[in-house]
């Protein structure tokens, strides 16, 4: 008689995705072996195994359950606060491992052991709005039975993998909705642009303020200019280059560039061949999958699953374009690994800087899905056909410049913020309907020069610069006019905020009731600022509402004030009824890195006072390890006072590495003469010639004036703008070792002034002026007065003087009426332009002394 169990075996024909599905099919196996043995039963009838939860199920919850939920899950499963906030900290405040931890527990406690587990966690998941993971718990995978027996499988499961449990691909109209989604979902969050970069509400159409950028694209060892129009169109040996990385400073309008793809893409231009561009901002999917952030974007009616979107972009790499926003706001190491079999070992992490609980969850993939992580997209180890840019600060891009193969497969791009056409462009689109309001600030912007070279490229501040200069009044237009250094710009800023909230509500300025309301503000920040530094040593740029749990009403302020902001991510169309309700936290952020770094700076000082081991562990284990990437951090910090200016740099003096300019900023964003003193005495009694050419910031020139250095020769070899004419001609005048002085290059007019007016202090002996230009009559005038009064001036060198026809001829016959005054034994005269016989006439006078 024949077995009832009798039957054709079949192997399981299923595409090789993970160890997981190889593991199900000998399970599968297995199985019918031992019931064709008779050793399992086919219905063994009631089994308690059903209601328990294994270890990978909680540990699957733990990874899907968002961070901002933790109190809510551990409280409603009879943790207290003090518990739950003692496990976190256990697990050096990794959520998912706290997560895992409190269900472990929970696990222990549950009584008798039988218990409908399940059922029970289920109904907890739902009672705080986590319906969908309820719901998953209740249908969930294989249960190991308890009792020690081999794993009993649902009816479901027992059957062979069909064509139907594989990915269906996803078909030509649900690629096209998708598209819709994605294109709906950058209209109304992506591509809207901030009036007021400090409030969430001031947005305006992405048209009415969008300015280009000035690009440059990586050329050998040259940059050459690049249109925007064109980037599309670059060749890489003959193609599309698949890794392109933009690099720029902090608020140099990256993330607005990644904007303009977007809008472009939706509009039809430049990038419309692609089916679908991908804006992903990494500071907000930092543990996520690229099927997962997709499938966030889509309306929650869209039926395409995580598996369908990650196999189309698999399959049809060349028609998804995908932008990656901020590497540089997110930690850990990109690396090219060896091979795939490396990656389950030696993963790349893309996350916080907190330990990870599995390689899968450390780069964001899933083995259920095969959706590929973010970090393996970055280092071509998957999606490589795929088109993908990626934008940063520029410290972050040295990681992938210093790795020999991973550098070859990018293209390299700087976005150096508006020239002075856009400039102009941008402010007078902010200042629509007033012309003269525009001018004006387009005219400060163009006498500062410090402002101008580190301020007026980039967009962040040039919005802060445009709101200022609309809500001010004169006395503080006026005061505005005189900052230099970016702290005071910050601080001005910061003032500026709190006093124009503290009068919404006290509208007597200089009131005890307003100044009383002033010192409040300041006391909610305290905190704030603590939370600032916390996040810059974990990298974390945005914060969840538990994170300012013990002092909300400090949040609340700062969010009022503007120098925090709390709005909707990127809005999930997709998610939960449930997940929408109040349990649901926004998330808390600063408006820019910049803000939270100068905030970070605030309590980082506060530190010198209260902690000095902590302040003086923080300055040399990590920030002058790392002061490229906290650059403004040590500005913002040092400008507070000036002893901890004094105690900084005396550390970044004893550095064996020592970066000269680098240490010229700070001490001058310190702008303390006994600190400007100190690195005078200390570091630059060696550094007797200084050379000025377009590399050096008009920053660290004013910097090198303000300490006032132990030069003996000055070399300026490009032309300087009002505010660094202005400090070169202070430094000819002022610094008593300074003998020779070789200038070349168009000077403003106050340089010329300034000479005239204090070139008799001057000390140098050589000047050599070549092609300098003279802008005016009067400069030409002024400068001749100038060598006329300088006292120890001997030896002069005219060479090829830029000077209009009347100049010429004025400065020549100037010379020659005060050739008798001038000290100087040696005039070297070459190519000079006489344009006039009476020049040529002059010039042999002159000869004759």
């Amino acid at each position: 008689m024949s077995s009832p169990f009798s039957r054709e075996l079949h192997f399981c024909q299923v595409r090789r995705t993970s160890y997981t599905m190889d593991g199900f099919c000998l399970l599968y196996l297995l199985l019918i072996l031992l019931m064709r043995s008779g050793d399992v039963e086919t219905n063994p009838g009631p089994n308690t195994a059903e209601s328990t939860v294994s270890e990978m199920e909680f540990l699957k919850l733990a990874q899907d359950i968002a961070p901002s939920y933790y109190n809510a899950v551990g409280i409603s499963l009879g943790f207290s606060y003090a518990q739950l906030q003692a496990i976190l900290a256990e697990n050096l405040k990794n959520y998912t491992n706290a997560l895992l931890d409190v269900f472990m527990k929970w696990n222990v406690k549950q009584q008798p052991p039988h218990s409908n587990k399940r059922q029970l966690l289920a109904n907890k998941l739902r009672d705080i709005d986590l319906g969908s993971l309820s719901d998953g718990l209740l249908s969930g995978p294989p249960i190991p039975n308890i009792t020690g027996g081999p794993p009993r499988l649902l009816e479901s499961q027992t059957k062979p993998p069909s064509a139907e449990s594989q990915t269906k691909p996803l078909s030509p109209e649900l690629v096209e909705r998708c598209a819709k989604d994605f294109k709906f979902k950058y209209r109304s969050t992506v591509c809207k642009i901030r009036a007021d970069p400090l409030s969430p509400t001031s947005t305006v159409q992405f048209e009415d303020l969008h300015t280009n950028l000035v690009l440059l694209e990586e050329h050998g060892t040259e940059k050459r200019l690049l249109d925007y129009n064109d980037i599309l169109n670059l060749k890489v040996n003959g193609e599309f280059p698949k890794r392109i990385m933009v690099q720029g400073e902090a608020g140099a309008g990256k993330t607005t560039f990644c904007a303009k793809i977007a809008w472009d893409w939706i509009e039809g231009r430049h990038s419309s061949h692609f089916v679908w561009v991908l804006i992903v901002p990494l500071r907000e999917f930092k543990q996520h999958t690229i099927g997962q952030i997709a499938k966030s974007y889509l309306d929650k009616d869209n039926p395409a699953t995580v598996s369908q979107i990650t196999e189309y972009i698999r399959s049809n790499p060349d028609k998804v374009f995908i932008a990656f926003d901020g590497l540089d706001e997110v930690s850990g190491k990109i690396m090219k690994t060896e091979s795939s079999e490396s990656q389950h070992t030696d993963q790349m992490q893309l996350q916080p800087s907190q330990p990870s609980v599995t390689s899968s969850e450390a780069c964001g993939s899933s083995s259920e899905t095969d959706d590929i992580g973010l970090a393996d997209i970055l280092c071509s180890d998957q999606l490589a056909s795929c088109s993908v840019l990626v934008t940063t600060r520029p410290w972050r891009a040295v990681e992938i410049r210093s790795d020999g193969g991973l550098s070859k497969l990018y293209t390299f791009i700087h976005v150096e913020g508006f020239s002075r056409e856009n400039l102009s462009v941008y402010i007078h689109k902010y200042f629509p309907k007033n012309d003269d309001k525009a001018n004006q600030l387009i005219q400060f912007i163009s006498e500062n020069d410090v402002l101008y070279e580190n301020m007026a490229h980039y967009p962040i501040y040039v919005a802060m610069l445009c709101l200022m200069w609309k809500e001010l009044d004169k006395q503080k237009l006026k005061k505005m006019k005189s900052l230099k250094t970016f702290s005071q710009i910050f601080k001005e800023m910061i003032a500026f905020l709190k006093e124009h909230y503290a009068q919404k509500e006290v509208k007597k300025v200089g009131s005890p009731s307003l100044i009383a309301h002033l010192k409040k503000i300041d006391e909610d920040l305290v905190p704030i600022a603590k939370q600032a530094l916390n996040g810059l040593l974990e990298n974390t740029l945005i914060f969840s509402e538990d994170d300012f749990e013990i002092c909300p009403e400090s949040k609340d302020t700062a969010c009022r004030v503007g120098i925090l902001s709390q709005e909707e991510r990127i809005a999930t169309t997709n998610t939960d009824t449930h997940e929408r309700h109040s349990h649901v936290q926004l998330p808390v952020f600063f408006p820019h890195k910049l803000f939270q770094e100068y905030m970070a700076g605030v309590h980082l000082a506060s530190l010198y006072e209260s902690n000095r081991n902590e302040f003086n562990r923080l300055m040399e284990q990590v920030f002058l390890q790392r002061k490229e990437e906290f650059q403004y951090l040590l500005y913002f910090t040092v400008s507070q006072n000036k002893s901890i200016a004094t105690h900084v740099m005396q550390s970044m003096l004893r550095e064996v590495d020592r970066y000269i300019p680098f240490i010229v900023d700070v001490a001058f964003e310190s702008l303390d003469p006994d600190v400007a003193a100190l690195v005078k005495d200390r570091l630059l009694p060696e550094e007797t010639v200084l050379t000025m050419d377009i590399h050096m910031t008009a920053h660290t020139v004013a910097g090198y004036a303000f300490i006032g250095p132990y030069l003996v020769e000055l070399w300026i070899n490009r032309d300087c703008g009002p505010s660094m004419s202005l400090d070169v001609a202070e430094m000819i005048c002022s610094i008593p070792s300074l003998k020779k002085v070789f200038l070349h290059g168009a000077f403003h007019h106050c340089f010329f002034a300034t000479l005239a007016t204090k070139g008799k202090e001057s000390k140098v002996k050589t000047l050599e002026l070549n092609n300098v230009k003279c802008p005016t009559s009067a400069s030409s005038h002024h400068l001749l007065e100038a060598l006329c009064s300088m006292p120890n001036l001997s030896d002069l060198t005219l060479f090829e003087m830029d000077l209009d026809k009347k100049s010429n001829e004025d400065f020549y016959s100037s010379l020659k009426a005060n050739a008798s005054s001038i000290q100087v034994k040696t005039l070297e005269l070459s190519r000079v332009k006489c344009p006039t016989p009476a020049s040529s006439h002059y010039l042999n006078v002159i000869n004759s002394y």
